[in-house]
């Protein structure tokens, strides 16, 4: 498992339709559902239609706190759509304005994202001096790549000023 920065990039607004979940903070080992991700990402891949998907393999998850209780997040696992898109049942559709993103890649097994996320908020960010800015985070995937190899790489994106 490994986490590196590819800087701080400026990344255009998306429109994602998916399937929604709660989930508490990642950071936070005694409160986190291990399966709370991986049960959305199921239920997206297996009700989404398949002829809606977009071309090419990028999903994302979008993270985006809830105020009550803390460390509570909403999480949104999907695909970049058409700002038009109609989202069948069961799903939903979010708009991530364009902004500023601390761009981070884990790479490794996705059972140890985990540490990953340790490492990128406890260690790397802080190293960077940068301000985090209000505004989802962003975890981007290749669905082409096989997430349980060594050498699978996501990326990690935190919202900075």
């Amino acid at each position: 498992m490994s986490v590196s920065s590819n800087g701080v990039h400026e990344h255009p607004a998306r429109t994602i339709c998916g399937i929604a979940t709660e989930l508490f903070s990642i950071m936070i080992p005694d409160l986190y559902d291990p399966t709370a991700i991986p049960t959305a990402w199921q239920k997206f891949w297996s009700g989404f239609p398949k002829s809606d998907l977009p071309n090419g393999s990028s999903a994302f998850g979008v993270v985006t706190p809830i105020n009550e209780p803390p460390g509570k997040l909403r999480y949104l696992a999907g695909v970049e759509v058409n700002s038009d898109y109609v989202a069948p049942a069961g799903f939903e559709v979010i708009e991530v304005p364009s902004g500023n993103y601390l761009e981070l890649a884990h790479e490794g097994n996705i059972a140890m994202l985990g540490e990953s996320y340790g490492e990128a908020y406890g260690v790397a960010f802080p190293q960077t001096g940068l301000e985090m800015r209000e505004a989802a985070h962003i975890e981007l995937y290749d669905s082409s790549l096989n997430p349980n190899a060594d050498d699978y790489r996501m990326g990690i994106f935190i919202p900075v000023k």
